[in-house]
């Protein structure tokens, strides 16, 4: 994602750091300091998460003051009887910007485009997400995200360049050094003369550009190794030195480092460099090959070795598929997320567009059901092989960290809320198990954030950002689909009135 203007302000002072000053400022009294009380509900939390016997939950001024029998009344109490109590969800992979898909004139769909943007932040919360990292972004962006009344928390990565690599490559040369293109721009020796003649490389080296990421209040870095794909070919990727130097830098300061790569070169460079997350699942692979198991298998050692986090992203590809699903638009998921008006606007010629790019990398048919037949089978080995992988990696005791990269494109069939809930059908297909799947959208999500303290868990102490679920989560991915409350900041939401029908 490229920011679309500058980016200076600063929006450290989140949800999460206003509510901490107000639960430490509140009296130090006892039980009847508790605004909500959630009474009887089974808690799911942790590493290695159980159900709990039915127990109390008292929150104060956004956090989680007791847990346990909680005698006095309080201003407003649920009844959880028969349901689970688990951590709010989070996507570590989104892009928070515009409406997907969408190319049509702003100022005639002025009114469908607000209401999408209304809904959107809604769509998350739907799904039970109730904090996102937006992994190329800046803090003007997230200012105006996280002003919603009703949305997850949103966090953010700095993009970290170099001219004409990925992603700024789409656009020409004057655009990738406007200022908000050009503030964490490294200085590469090798395109030296493609500068601009008042570029100072002294205020582009890693340490200068990580630097400015954390003046800017970004809580990690991305960089990218994307030699290209479509009418992108043969880009410029960083060299290894340059790497680890921002690797170094931004370690300096307790930041994670994500690396943008699905190749087995990507993985290969990322391992070298000593990067913290792959912000994608490796699907495309060079010497390695389904028919030979064990090479996979010590590949997979390998990344599980380096301790790095992989965000399977499945997805990516199987949204694109998914845009010749005939029924798309009648499934209950996308009513729920997507408003009526923007699925009537999808559905014409002008919203087809997308769909009619991808069309002409495949034979003509006129028959829906064979066109999605003829994608499918053209997608199933890209989707085997980062299933394969990501699977292997976890037997080898490696991280799989949820990230839906919602949407990896102009594609509707990857809207927000959605999206991620597709993926973790996918993780399910791939092999992981729901309590795996749990553990990776709660607390190991949180702790690659370095958020641990605030989020992830239920805990005394702890950001209220919680769901209230009919179903076990541990025992069924369509546990997510029973969710019937959603807290945010110890603020009670009905999922009912978060879709967008």
């Amino acid at each position: 994602m490229l920011m679309s203007g500058p980016a200076r302000s600063r929006t450290h002072c989140t949800r999460y750091a206003i509510a901490l000053i107000a639960w430490l400022l509140a009296p130090l009294a006892g039980a009847a300091d508790a605004d909500l009380v959630i009474r009887n509900a089974r808690i799911i939390s942790g590493v290695t998460p159980q159900p709990t016997a039915p127990t109390d939950v008292a929150v104060a001024n956004g956090r989680i003051i007791q847990i346990g029998e909680y005698a006095e009344k309080a201003e407003s109490e649920i009844d959880a009887n028969g349901q689970y109590l688990v951590p709010g969800l989070i996507d570590a992979h989104v892009h928070l910007r515009d409406v997907p898909g969408f190319n049509g004139d702003p100022q005639q769909h002025a009114e469908l485009l607000a209401e999408a943007n209304r809904q959107i932040p809604r769509s998350y919360l739907y799904f039970g997400f109730t904090t996102l990292l937006d992994l190329a972004s800046g803090p003007a962006s997230m200012q105006g995200w996280n002003e919603h009344p009703e949305a997850p928390t949103a966090l953010y990565c700095s993009p970290v360049t170099i001219p004409n690599g990925y992603p700024l490559a789409w656009l020409d040369e004057h655009e990738q050094f406007q200022p908000w293109n050009l503030r964490y721009m490294l200085f590469d020796e090798r395109q030296a003369e493609k500068y601009p003649a008042d570029f100072d490389p002294e205020q582009h080296t890693p340490t200068a550009v990580v630097d400015k990421a954390v003046a800017d209040g970004a809580s990690c870095i991305k960089f990218y190794f994307e030699t290209g794909f479509g009418r992108l070919k043969d880009l410029p990727v960083p060299t290894i030195t340059l790497a680890r130097k921002l690797v170094a830098a931004a370690h300096q300061y307790n930041l994670p480092v994500f690396l943008h790569g699905n190749a087995q070169t990507s993985y290969e460079f990322g391992m070298a460099a000593g990067v913290d997350a792959m912000a994608h699942g490796m699907w495309h692979w060079s010497d390695l090959s389904l028919d030979d198991p064990n090479g996979v298998n010590e590949f997979a050692r390998n990344v599980a070795s380096k301790g790095i986090a992989v965000q399977p992203t499945i997805q990516v590809i199987f949204g694109e598929k998914e845009m010749f699903n005939p029924g798309f638009f009648d499934t209950p998921q996308a009513r729920a997320a997507i408003p009526p008006a923007l699925i009537a606007w999808y559905q014409t010629d002008a919203g087809q567009w997308m769909k009619q790019e991808l069309a002409n990398n495949f034979p003509p048919t006129d028959d829906p059901t064979a066109r999605y037949q003829q994608v499918a089978n053209a997608y199933d080995k890209p989707i085997n092989q980062v299933s394969t992988l990501s699977t292997a990696i976890a037997q080898h005791g490696g991280q799989l960290h949820f990230g839906s990269d919602t949407p990896s494109g102009p594609f509707y069939t990857q809207f927000p809320g959605i999206n991620a809930r597709q993926e973790m059908d996918r993780w399910i297909e791939a092999g992981q198990s729901a309590e795996a799947l749990f553990v990776a959208m709660t607390l190991s999500n949180a702790r690659l954030l370095k958020m641990e303290a605030e989020i992830g868990s239920v805990e005394v102490g702890k950001q209220a950002d919680l769901l209230l679920l009919k179903g076990n989560p541990l025992e069924s991915v369509e546990a997510y689909d029973s969710i019937t409350t959603v807290l945010l900041d110890g603020q009670v939401i009905e999922r009912e009135g978060l879709g967008a029908q």
